[in-house]
């Protein structure tokens, strides 16, 4: 598989199907069994934690459950997104500088956020931390976006919202994304091409206009259980 640059892809199917293993693969959240990942025509999967460090500075990561440290402020949350640019001292320490501190802060103000850059994070909403997570990665400058299930636990109205700061920054930044999704109408809506995975292989690979129902039946396969469901439903009516 091969992802340009300035592609929004959406990563669709059943849970177990790979879809997190894949995008943990690219940064080395996950080492890969076999196979070999490229970035600009490095190999990632060959690389040392010193080299590792610096890559993962040009690619950004959204969690489903944002990965944040809820008892420090939304300010200190962001700055560590900048770990990847300071000497390595610096970052253990914490010690941010006043171009670090206005760079988080503007982070903030794209997302919405500035006036709550004091407060912390446990006392934010789902979304707002969402939120934070995205202004984290803003602060990295990113080439690539990696998002695994950034919108599954958020509700539908803060899932939209979430999606669209996305595709701002990839309008806007020219960021290359690529997102684990269930929602496959969130995939139609903001991908520019979509990828199904299933069982582990990629069984599609085309634009959001070319996701027809017929292909979504080979992406998402009804299992034993599925088939049990629609029995008993049967069965009770």
């Amino acid at each position: 598989m091969t992802i340009m640059p300035g592609e929004f892809v959406a990563v669709l199917g059943r849970s177990g199907a790979g879809k997190s293993t894949l995008i943990r693969c690219i940064n080395r959240l996950v080492e890969a069994d076999e196979g070999t990942v490229f970035w600009n025509g490095q190999s990632i999967t060959g690389m040392n934690p010193g080299q590792l460090r610096l890559i993962r500075g040009e690619i950004g990561m959204v969690f489903q459950h944002f990965h944040l440290l809820p008892r420090l402020s939304v300010w200190t949350n962001v700055l560590a997104g900048g770990f990847a640019d300071m000497p390595y001292w610096r970052s253990l320490l914490g010690a941010f500088s006043a171009k670090d501190r206005k760079r988080a802060l503007t982070a903030l103000r794209e997302v919405g956020l500035a006036e709550l850059a004091k407060r912390r994070v446990e006392e934010l909403s789902g979304g707002q931390k969402q939120r934070v997570a995205i202004a984290r990665v803003l602060m990295q400058k990113p080439k690539l976006l990696l998002g695994d299930e950034p919108i599954s636990s958020l509700d539908a109205v803060t899932a939209e919202r979430v999606m669209a700061f996305i595709q701002e920054l990839h309008r806007k930044r020219g960021v290359t994304v690529v997102l684990n999704l269930h929602d496959v109408s969130a995939a139609r809506a903001y991908a520019t091409r979509i990828i199904g995975l299933t069982a582990g292989r990629i069984t599609f690979d085309g634009t959001p206009e070319q996701l027809t129902d017929e292909e979504l039946r080979v992406i998402y396969p009804p299992d034993e259980e599925d088939d049990r469901t629609i029995a008993n439903r049967e069965g009770e009516s």
